[in-house]
């Protein structure tokens, strides 16, 4: 009898449970993997996106992209825009990559056209972001690269930059819009014989681009900044036996794998000068290639040790010039301020007064693994 009641309870639950009311289901919906904002005509957004498009063939499927552009004045008004177009609800839910035009990142702020993102719960914010050297639009518009889609293709090649410290790892949630005290920087994308290539890091300043950095100059901004990736590796010249011809260009060079770096910074504000930043940047290496070989000998060495690190230092001050030059602090100074001086950060205008700051780097490198000597 028990069991009876039991089940008629059980049963009874069940009716009154209620169903799914806000599914939505996939079959309705056109996702996309990677979209691009541009500048249009008259200051409004020039937005496109590529949808997946698959379709099967005989041995398999065939995928490719639909590719649509509209003008618009935001970002909603784009989706709304684009709903008018396709066969389906647009979805930005998986999303991988949204590329910005170097003209249309440069002339204003972006956050406001970010604030859809935020303000809607399905929104990627794992999504990476990039600048593009001209057009996010002439980008989509590859739709493949090789046998990948391009939204694809290119979220694998940032991952892969990221981790070998070529690119920062920037996403939505990580440049979100309630982050005072600190400048963000994202890949820097362009088209090499119709093939995306990172070629550095843009800067940002007030979520506007200011300036762009070469890929040495990526690496280094991003291990000064305590940003090292899973590898770091770097091609550099050095002469230390200046008696000895080289026969070949590639004896002028070594390659060293930064298989460790330890950063430390430390800010200091003064009473009548401008802030003090003092950056120390200890690197151990491998090297992975040096024909002019000689490892064996420790005075070799040292010599190289003495070299490396003599030249990484003047690097890194160019580096802090040029971010300094861009009105950009990537590594946070303000925020530094605020924290621990805020009597002091209280009296200064940190437009003006960041453009005087003292960068003070120095890259101390230690080779620890030789490889193989002849």
């Amino acid at each position: 009898m028990k069991r009876i009641y039991l089940t008629a309870a059980s049963l009874l639950i069940l009716l009154l449970l209620c169903g799914c009311w806000d599914q939505q289901l996939l079959k309705n919906s056109r996702i996309i993997h990677i979209g691009g904002f541009d500048k249009g005509e008259d200051g409004k957004l020039k937005s496109t996106v590529a949808f997946p498009d698959v379709s099967s063939v005989e041995g398999g499927r065939n995928e490719t992209n639909e590719v649509h552009t509209v003008t618009s004045n935001t970002t909603q008004h784009a989706r709304a825009m684009l709903d008018r177009e396709i066969s389906g609800d647009y979805s930005p839910s998986k999303l991988l990559v949204l590329l910005l035009g170097e003209e249309w990142a440069r002339a204003q702020d972006i956050m406001p056209y970010m604030d859809v993102y935020y303000r809607d719960p399905k929104s990627p914010l794992n999504a990476r972001l990039a600048v593009v050297k001209g057009r996010a639009e002439d980008l989509i518009n590859l739709k493949m690269v090789g046998t990948k889609l391009i939204g694809r293709f290119l979220d694998h090649l940032l991952e892969n930059m990221e981790d070998s410290t070529n690119a920062p790892r920037v996403n939505f949630q990580s440049i979100g819009p309630v982050k005072p005290g600190q400048d963000f920087a994202l890949p820097y994308v362009s088209l090499h014989n119709k093939i995306p290539v990172v070629q550095g890091t843009a800067l940002f300043h007030h979520n506007r681009m200011t300036a762009s950095l070469s890929p040495e100059e990526s690496l280094l901004y991003l291990l000064l900044g305590g940003h090292k990736g899973e590898t770091a590796r770097l091609t550099l010249p050095v002469d230390i036996d200046q008696e000895r011809e080289r026969q070949v260009r590639a004896e002028r060079f070594i390659t060293v794998d930064l298989h460790k770096a330890s950063r430390k910074m430390d800010v200091q504000p003064t009473e009548s000068g401008p802030v003090k930043v003092k950056i120390r940047l200890k690197i151990n290496a491998a090297v992975i290639e040096y024909p002019m070989d000689r490892l064996n000998k420790r005075e070799t060495v040292q010599k190289l040790n003495t070299a490396l690190s003599k030249l990484l230092t003047e690097r890194a001050k160019a580096v802090t010039r040029k971010i300094q030059e861009a009105n950009h602090d990537g590594f946070g100074i303000a925020l530094r301020l605020m924290a621990f001086h805020p009597q002091a950060w209280k009296k200064m205008d940190w437009e003006e007064d960041y453009k005087e700051v003292q960068f003070e780097p120095y890259v101390r490198v230690k080779i620890e693994r030789k490889g193989i000597s002849f």
